[in-house]
């Protein structure tokens, strides 16, 4: 961690000491801000700073976010923690990075407290199910209450702010034989009331309530007002900030879910996933649907979570696409010098033979490259031999980031390999391994193989190698 909520100490007056490290870290974002040709940012220590670890790791992805519209949708439990206000500064780098914010935050704790204390007893907490008059009038008291101290906190931290009614809402009506009574259903955004607020360098606050045409009162789910004000704004990016991430069967975090997988995630209602969690998947889909790129689903009690998420190649959370945001491709000239950074991790793991800058510039054409979100994550050779009126094929220098393994991207390059090696007219593929063979036998339906299987020009160079590699063949006839 960059640095502990705890490293603040509060000084007289409520201003913020900030160390020295700090300091450093606020210096060297901003000139990397600066070497991107946006404006001075304000460098008042009492202001937000950022906490992000690796800042220079921001510069491929500012010049992408620059005047884009991020719809940022907070959890209501994240508001009643310490560590809220670690948030909002987050929001507060976004913002001076002129990326467009617009935020939203759910009620569902609140509503849920308010009503305990006054001994209320709910029908619906979360803005999805039935809500009565009792229920509209604790919803109404507790998100009103959010307004204001969200205001608050933003306005203290100098960013101009205001609360927004630009949803046109409808009663929800009877569903499944149930009355729901208060709960509203989204009809229309005000997109041009929102676009001016934006342009005006106001941040928009649209709580999860609305008004129909008759001046009722209407409670809606904040999921769902985020993922319409995104569509309508079209919107780069929608942020669910949750209570928890999501998780796979192992326990481990899933880093990214197509449309498809996360319509299956919702439709199979894991328990480990709360309702909250499974509201974010459902409206993840619906937002990618309606031509938002991406929907990120993060864990808001992770320190710097917002922006590691959005400022790393590997994020923190889990990213919802409509688009193949992978992409395999032809390697270029220009990408050299990231192939032979990532094959040297293979290299000190005596995986793969160290190959010169020259070696792979002059059969740069064969390379192929895994790309997520425009950063080289991983690579395939495919090298072609005739040989008796044949062609063969050798799959060579596969490797994946150390970061990115165990997530299926070397299945990926494997299959596309196969398949340049057909399209070249190969009937056979051979790869050598000394580490990964079992991958090739148990995951790609490869076979070991004696030497005698590779072409004779290859044949030598694995005589001379003394790696004694692993021999696989796998025939690409139908």
């Amino acid at each position: 961690m960059l640095m502990g909520r705890d490293a603040d100490r509060a000084k007289p007056g409520g201003k913020c000491f900030v160390g020295r490290r700090r300091l450093k870290l606020w210096d060297e974002f901003r000139a990397v801000v600066l070497s991107c040709g946006f404006p001075a940012l304000n460098t008042d220590l009492a202001k937000p700073q950022p906490r992000f670890e690796d800042l220079r790791g921001i510069l491929h992805y500012v010049p992408q976010f620059r005047q884009k519209v991020f719809v940022i949708a907070f959890d209501g439990a994240l508001m009643m923690q310490p560590g809220f206000a670690s948030l909002l500064q987050d929001v507060a780098v976004l913002q001076s990075l002129n990326i467009e914010v617009v935020l939203v935050f759910g009620a569902r704790a609140q509503v849920r407290a308010l009503a305990m204390k006054r001994g209320i007893t709910l029908y619906n907490d979360d803005g999805m199910g039935r809500t009565d008059a009792a229920g509209i009038e604790i919803a109404t008291d507790a998100i009103m209450r959010q307004c204001s101290d969200l205001a608050a906190e933003l306005t203290a931290l100098e960013m101009p702010v205001a609360v927004s009614n630009a949803l046109a809402v409808h009663p929800a009506g009877v569903i499944d034989g149930v009355d729901l009574e208060f709960t509203g259903r989204i009809e229309r955004v005000d997109e041009e009331s929102l676009r001016a607020l934006l342009k005006a360098d106001i941040i928009p606050i649209l709580p999860p309530l609305g008004y129909d045409g008759k001046g009722a009162t209407l409670r809606l789910n904040s999921d769902a007002v985020a993922v319409e004000v995104a569509i309508a704004l079209q919107a780069a990016k929608v942020i669910f900030v949750a209570e928890s991430g999501l998780t796979g069967s192992d326990g481990t975090r899933l880093a990214q879910l197509s449309v498809a997988e996360a319509k299956e995630m919702y439709r199979k209602k894991d328990p480990k996933h709360d309702v909250s969690l499974l509201s974010k998947l459902r409206y993840a889909s619906l937002a990618c649907q309606e031509g938002v790129p991406r929907v990120h689903i993060v864990d808001g009690t992770l320190d710097e979570a917002l922006l590691a998420e959005l400022f790393s190649n590997e994020g923190v959370g889990t990213m919802v696409h409509a688009d193949d945001y992978q992409q395999i491709r032809k390697a270029r000239a220009s990408d050299v010098p990231a192939l032979l950074s990532m094959m040297q991790q293979s290299v000190d793991d005596a995986a793969l033979v160290p190959r010169s800058r020259d070696q792979i510039q002059s059969r740069i054409k064969d390379f192929f490259v895994l790309e997520l979100d425009g950063h080289p994550i991983g690579s395939v050779a495919v090298h072609s031999y005739e040989e008796e009126g044949r062609r063969i094929a050798e799959l060579a220098c596969l490797f994946v980031k150390r970061s990115h393994k165990n997530k299926s991207h070397g299945r990926k390059l494997v299959a596309f390999a196969e398949e340049t090696a057909k399209q070249r007219g190969c009937e056979v593929i051979v790869a050598l391994s000394t580490q990964a063979f079992r991958f090739f036998e148990e995951k790609m339906g490869y076979t070991v193989t004696t030497p005698d299987a590779l072409p004779v020009s290859r044949r030598e160079k694995y005589d001379k190698s003394g790696r004694n590699s692993k021999v696989l063949v796998k025939s690409l006839k139908a």
